[in-house]
């Protein structure tokens, strides 16, 4: 797993006026490489910390996203074993986390978290349970989305591209 070598940087941002560009292809990239696991259950949001009047949420400067490994068949997202397999991703990802600029995981199906600043889980207290992670990224990250889709692309790959073979079926 990473080393505890970067500082937790996200309280300190500023709040945005709108969705950070970086933040919604790096959301993308995550729910296209995790096999379908997950699926993006919001990103920017001007609000406060629910359950918590008076403190804004990281959402609002647009670093944070919720992505959902709940299996909703009838939509089209997720999986049956949706949070089997999106928590392998999620351990693979955080063995990259420097480099995918990812500073704060809550998993709060275990009541978890994992902070860029001591590079291990710790136990939450009082939190809900629910079926998504909740991701803080970097704002160098959030702020580009071509530095978020280099990142994702040296750690994970390139995602596959149907050739015009593949996308031409005989009739």
């Amino acid at each position: 797993m990473t080393m505890a070598n970067r500082a937790y940087i996200v309280t300190q941002q500023p709040v945005v006026k709108s969705a950070l560009a970086g933040t919604a292809e790096w959301a993308r990239l995550a729910c296209k490489h995790s096999d379908g696991s997950l699926w993006n259950n919001g990103t920017f949001v001007h609000r406060d910390i629910r359950n918590r009047p008076g403190t804004i949420s990281n959402h609002a400067r647009g670093l944070a996203m919720d992505l959902s490994y709940r299996w909703l068949n009838q939509k089209k997202l997720g999986k049956v074993d949706g949070r089997k397999t999106s928590l392998a991703f999620i351990e693979k990802c955080l063995e990259n986390a420097d480099h995918l600029g990812i500073q704060l995981v809550i998993d709060y199906a275990m009541q978890r978290s994992w902070r860029c600043d001591r590079g291990t889980w710790q136990p939450l207290l009082s939190v809900e349970v629910s079926d998504w992670w909740h991701i803080e990224i970097d704002p160098h990250v959030a702020n580009d989305p071509i530095i978020a889709k280099q990142r994702w692309q040296a750690v994970f790959g390139a995602l596959p591209t149907p050739s015009t073979t593949e996308a031409i079926k005989p009739v």
